[in-house]
């Protein structure tokens, strides 16, 4: 069996590398924030001190990191990890990193025999709890066949997108999307409202009509209707607000690359960069409809 080393267990991570330990897989861990050890007491697990102490133990990597950034720290800052990953092991980045590290990743790892796929993912943080994510994965397709057993015990739907870049490339335009629909969600209740119609009957009506969404049906910016909207829990996020500013960044970033004109998706981007400045960052990103109000 392979032995995995995860790395990055913040509010999603620490949950995938706990159905990882579900499935009997042999894990090491490692986070720069010691106290989310914590949710790994009395489990069978070996904890690095820095990333390079175990990672010769390890054939498998997968970070769970916030963005590109970090991910080049892991990878080449202080001792550097990726000088010290065995020959022929998989590193799976399930970070939303952006496109132009996510290359410099794979080349970085390619140049030492690591295998690479970049598996951004989708569902949140009640996915990660379930196991229940949208996995998207780029890379070589002998690598993914190989990876996707692991990849299962963290999601249900594991896709491959294509070549190296390929799943980041899909998590930013479905996350563009997701903000754009949010935004769009907002102001379609709000404007209900106005003009007199009760939130619980639009969303009866709509949830079964041309406006429905994955987001209405599971994020509904209304207190009250949706069981698991953030807006029950003072907006505690299960996907942040500069999480999705983050996303929308990438893919604007992306469609200037590849000059392609995405006005909507810049506006949602504008949205959200003003929403965070006023301090709601760490918001639900369904918080939107604060700004909106």
């Amino acid at each position: 069996m392979n032995n995995i080393y995860f790395i990055g267990l913040g509010n999603m991570g620490s949950h995938m590398a706990l159905n990882l330990i579900k499935k009997k897989y042999p894990l090491s861990i490692f986070d720069i924030n010691s106290k989310l050890y914590r949710a790994f007491a009395n489990k069978n697990v070996k904890i690095a001190s820095k990333p390079i102490d175990l990672a010769p133990e390890n054939n498998v990597f997968i970070s769970m990191l916030p963005d590109g950034n970090a991910l080049m720290k892991l990878l080449l800052g202080g001792q550097g990890l990726a000088s010290k990953i065995k020959k022929n092991s998989i590193f799976i980045d399930c970070s939303s990193s952006d496109y132009a590290s996510t290359l410099k990743a794979s080349n970085i790892l390619s140049k030492r025999g690591v295998k690479f796929l970049d598996a951004p993912v989708s569902g949140g943080v009640t996915g990660a709890k379930s196991a229940s994510l949208t996995i998207m994965v780029g890379g070589e397709i002998k690598v993914f066949r190989k990876a996707k057993k692991i990849l299962s015990c963290m999601g249900k739907n594991i896709i491959y997108a294509g070549k190296t870049g390929s799943g980041q490339i899909v998590k930013a335009c479905n996350n563009m999307m997701l903000g754009i629909n949010m935004i769009g969600i907002c102001e379609a209740f709000l404007l209900s409202k106005k003009l007199g119609i009760r939130p619980e009957k639009f969303f009866d009506i709509c949830s079964k009509s041309t406006g429905s969404s994955w987001a209405m049906m599971n994020h509904l910016p209304i207190k009250g209707i949706v069981k698991s909207s953030a807006a029950n829990n003072g907006f505690k996020p299960g996907y942040a607000a500069k999480l999705i500013l983050k996303d929308l960044k990438i893919s604007q970033n992306m469609a200037k690359a590849a000059n392609v004109n995405t006005e909507v998706g810049k506006k949602a981007f504008f949205l959200y960069k003003k929403f965070c400045k006023n301090n709601q960052g760490n918001l639900d990103y369904s918080a939107i409809i604060k700004k909106l109000s």
